[in-house]
């Protein structure tokens, strides 16, 4: 159980990192010239990424802690 713990403070701390990243990546792209809008949307579109992931976690957490039912035969 206590791995379990370990391993989702994990991939959180990883997800924050590519949060982090996709941040640094938007104005690395502002530097270099692309207009701010164009790194704003491209920025959102990565986000909903992330975000996706985490939601699809969520589930399998939930999934994994919810009882199972059992079919009658």
């Amino acid at each position: 159980m206590q791995a379990r713990q370990i391993l989702g403070k994990i991939i959180a701390l990883l997800l924050a990192m590519q949060l982090f990243l996709i941040g640094f990546q938007a104005k690395s792209q502002i530097d270099q010239g692309n207009s701010s809008i164009e790194a704003l949307i491209w920025m959102t579109q990565q986000y909903i990424l992330v975000l996706v992931k985490i939601r699809s976690l969520q589930d399998k957490k939930q999934e994994n802690h919810s009882p199972k039912l059992k079919s009658k035969r």
